[in-house]
């Protein structure tokens, strides 16, 4: 009985995590890019069904077509709207990710721990109900990585062929969507020729059992990601150069605002993505980090030189499962932060892009709050009073990031810990609400509060012009003039994205603020 409750518990706070979900959606904005990627999904899908040639002379037909086109069937079927089914694909990534952090820590509480990390990190949650891009790619790269691992379980046990067979094909078809996504995915190949090649060390028929498995592997991935990426179709090769380049240099031509100072996106200091992570991350995640690495290097170390007995010894006894397994999740973080500094690619919206490294960086955290655990354990003799502070660490590092989710909502995407300074300053210095997403809101409340049939209103952003087509019933459209002319309007509306500094008008209407910093103001002209 007791078992089975403990096994009931994950299963019941995803009930209530999904329920949670399908009442709120709706609070969340439209982003700035949302109509672009809707276009990518239309293209694609014109060429597939009548081959229309305009994908093949799209400006960006590179981004997450297969995703796009999926949306966009849900959509039109009326199977679940937009934002919901984006929800929802991330509910299936923290299921995936209890198992993998299952699996790597061999405790069910500690995947449950991971999972609710994951799910509880503010920035990740809001992106959860409305980026199409970034959180299918963290989604496809948990799955890739899981895959991963019960292949290499699998094979290092060396039996059951079909079973090792039937992985190899989920792992290629994981593999295959995570690079249709974002050609960033190619991560994944390298990390599985690594656990593969190690896994089979020891197999008497080395080489031809990695042969085997790696051409299938590859063959497999490939004509997977061919088929998954229309524009592939009619020069594969050629296409994906051009994928792979546009990923390393994107071309955007637009500015960052960056601790103070504006910066041009393709050159911005080397330290924008560390710093980002670090003012943008809950703090108890952060703790765990360096004491993760340094725990896995002890590790490494013991291994390789202070337990060797001799030079003859097979690699595999001093780079057992474990150590292979944790040698993988090292490298879902550092070889896409490596490629960034190596091909200086295009990063802006904070670390967006690079959201897909979280779950790793959540790993290599608990493993060091794990360490850290054991190590004031073996050097105290208070082990209740330990244990009893640290359930109490734990409890108050996760609840932070709650709180900010439960007051300041739907505005999680505007999260920053502590390291970020003072909040007052955060909008002089850092990008802010850069989906637009509080134009909703401003909006609403324009709506709710102006009786008149006929209301000018001016934005300053892009955000709000969507928002105002896409976002509003046909009613509250036609009560709505949208004007140029900011001399002229019944209101204006204003983010500051493009605009740190206070707009020069009077009679504020109405603004939001997180943590004592406006994110969007009305004014009433």
């Amino acid at each position: 009985m007791k078992n089975q409750l403990k096994s009931s518990i994950p299963v019941f706070i995803l009930i209530a995590f999904i329920i949670m979900g399908i009442f709120i959606f709706k609070d969340y904005g439209i982003p700035f890019d949302e109509p672009v990627q809707m276009e990518i999904g239309y293209v694609n899908y014109r060429y597939i069904r009548q081959g229309d040639p305009a994908l093949l002379s799209y400006g960006s037909p590179y981004h997450g077509s297969i995703i796009e086109i999926l949306l966009l069937l849900f959509s039109s079927l009326s199977l679940l709207p937009r934002h919901l089914a984006i929800f929802l694909l991330f509910v299936c990534g923290l299921i995936m990710f209890y198992f993998l952090s299952r699996r790597i820590f061999h405790n069910p509480w500690m995947g449950l721990l991971a999972a609710g990390i994951l799910a509880i990190s503010p920035r990740i949650f809001a992106d959860a109900f409305y980026n199409s891009k970034d959180i299918p790619l963290l989604v496809a790269f948990i799955a890739a990585i899981l895959t991963l691992l019960l292949l290499s379980d699998r094979l290092a046990k060396k039996h059951n062929w079909q079973n090792i067979f039937v992985l190899l094909v989920l792992h290629a078809s994981a593999s295959a969507v995570l690079i249709g996504i974002r050609v960033a995915g190619i991560a994944i190949i390298p990390l599985t020729l690594f656990l593969v090649f190690i896994t089979l060390v020891d197999t008497p028929t080395f080489w031809k059992l990695r042969l085997l498995i790696t051409f299938g592997y590859l063959i497999l991935t490939a004509g997977l990601v061919i088929l998954l990426m229309p524009i592939l179709w009619h020069n594969p090769w050629g296409e994906f150069v051009n994928a792979f380049s546009e990923m390393a240099n994107f071309p955007y031509p637009g500015t960052v605002l960056f601790m103070g100072n504006s910066y041009s996106a393709g050159n911005i200091p080397w330290q924008y993505l560390p710093v980002w992570i670090g003012i943008t991350t809950p703090i108890i995640v952060l703790t765990g980090i360096l004491p993760g690495i340094l725990d896995w290097s002890g590790s490494i170390l013991n291994k390789l030189g202070w337990r060797r007995k001799s030079k003859n010894d097979p690699v595999v006894k001093f780079f057992d499962s474990e150590v292979l397994v944790w040698a993988v999740v090292m490298g879902w973080l550092v070889i896409p932060v490596s490629a960034i500094y190596i091909f200086h690619s295009t990063i802006y919206d904070g670390w967006r892009q690079m959201f897909f490294i979280y779950p790793a960086i959540v790993l290599i955290s608990l493993r060091g709050l794990k360490a850290l655990y054991k190590w004031l354990m073996h050097f105290t003799k208070y082990s209740i009073s330990l244990r009893i502070a640290a359930c109490f660490l734990l409890l108050v590092g996760l609840a932070e990031p709650i709180w900010f989710m439960v007051r300041y909502h739907p505005f999680e995407n505007v999260y920053f810990n502590v390291f970020s300074g003072d909040p007052s300053t955060l909008r002089q210095r850092f990008d802010l609400d850069y989906w637009g997403l509080s134009y909703k809101q401003a909006i609403d409340f324009i709506l709710a509060n102006d009786p008149r049939q006929n209301i000018k209103i001016a934005v300053a952003d892009l955000p709000g012009v969507i928002y105002i087509a896409d976002g509003l019933s046909v009613e509250q459209q036609s009560r709505l003039i949208p004007v140029r002319d900011i001399d002229n309007p019944d209101y204006f509306v204003g983010d500051f994205r493009f605009h740190p500094e206070n707009y020069p008008y009077a009679n504020e209407y109405y603004s939001i603020n997180v943590r004592g910093t406006k994110i969007i103001v009305v004014y009433k002209r």
